[in-house]
């Protein structure tokens, strides 16, 4: 079997080419339509990211139509072309590794402390 070679075009892979400093060019879709690209740290975690969105937004027309910052939570489709909610926070970017650098601000269904009070509920046999 031959030996494992990496993508150099991949932009997630630890020995990537790709941004010398570290940063990566991320699109972002805000709920209101408007489009948002930023230069982000590639191991940045998700409630950094939002933070650096949400100072940028804070410059563009439609802003005060958004809700508070808390309200929202990013999408995308990962490697595995699977649409993915990200809802921890604490996870990295490059540990989310979407199939292209780009990130969907979505409005929060519920709750975050009610999916977390559901999943427990889950775990522990609570219909």
């Amino acid at each position: 079997m031959p030996p494992a070679v990496t993508d150099s075009l991949d932009i997630w892979a630890v020995d990537s080419q790709i941004g010398a400093d570290g940063s990566i060019s991320v699109d972002f879709l805000l709920p209101t339509g408007i489009y948002i690209n930023l230069d982000v740290p590639r191991d940045a975690t998700i409630s950094h990211i939002k933070q650096l969105l949400w100072k940028q937004a804070h410059s563009y027309p439609l802003f005060h139509l958004l809700l508070e910052i808390d309200s929202y939570m990013f999408s995308c489709v990962n490697q595995t072309a699977v649409h993915e909610e990200l809802e921890d926070e604490t996870r990295r970017l490059c540990d989310v590794r979407p199939f292209l650098p780009v990130l969907k601000l979505v409005t929060r269904n519920c709750d975050p402390g009610e999916k977390l009070d559901s999943k427990i509920g889950v775990l522990i046999g609570k219909g």
